[in-house]
């Protein structure tokens, strides 16, 4: 779950490709990644559903991101997250608990997910591979398959991006246990302004909040 959240950041997907990898998935995947990293800054709303039909489980939720060269303010109100990185410090704020925890992230850390990390993803550890064609909320994607080169929780991953605007619109994660996360970018604004205030955090906007620096 963690893991699509963030894949939205940027929120572009460095390592050399794998061999078995496909040319072309790789070339549509490329072209998003310029796309985005042209972007001084962006805007996404999306929402997402989970699903798992042999355990019966489906939840929903709703989220968006202010991103700004490396910087961003991601909220996912549901689920509790909220991440205000400001270029330096990562600020995590949990409304249930009242709580923030400031860290100092390493760059090459699983902890921050910056934009041209989450967009770099594909880079590394996954053959690549065009998959399936479809129409989401109108717009005609192609999806490129993402399969881990190694074992783990993630089965494969659909990236589903519209080739005309070089956008990424939906998004789909497979897991081992076949839940499947699916999150659909509902709105998306290129170069718009994002004050200062969205990328700094501003600890009298919390009061009664327990701050906590690592």
């Amino acid at each position: 779950m963690k893991t699509v959240i963030y894949a939205l950041m940027g929120i572009l997907f460095m390592a050399p490709m794998q061999a078995q990898s496909s040319a072309e998935a790789k070339r549509i995947l490329d072209e998003v990644s310029q796309a985005y990293k042209q972007r001084s800054s962006f805007h996404m709303k999306f929402d997402s559903e989970l699903h798992n039909a042999k355990t019966n489980t489906k939840d929903r939720f709703d989220g968006q991101v202010y991103v700004r060269g490396e910087r961003y303010n991601l909220s996912v109100p549901k689920m509790d997250i909220r991440q205000i990185y400001d270029g330096k410090k990562l600020h995590t704020v949990s409304a249930d608990q009242k709580e923030v925890t400031v860290t100092t992230p390493e760059a090459s850390g699983d902890e921050l997910f910056t934009p041209t990390k989450v967009f770099e993803m594909y880079r590394k550890g996954y053959n690549l591979s065009v998959d399936k064609t479809a129409v989401v909320n109108g717009r005609n994607l192609t999806f490129v398959k993402l399969t881990p080169t190694t074992a783990g929780s993630v089965k494969h991953v659909l990236v589903g991006i519209d080739r005309v605007k070089k956008e990424l619109v939906q998004l789909i994660e497979v897991n081992q246990n076949n839940t499947t996360t699916t999150i659909t970018v509902k709105e998306q604004i290129a170069n718009v302004v994002v004050p200062n205030s969205l990328l700094t955090f501003n600890k009298s906007q919390y009061p009664g909040y327990y701050v906590t620096e690592m």
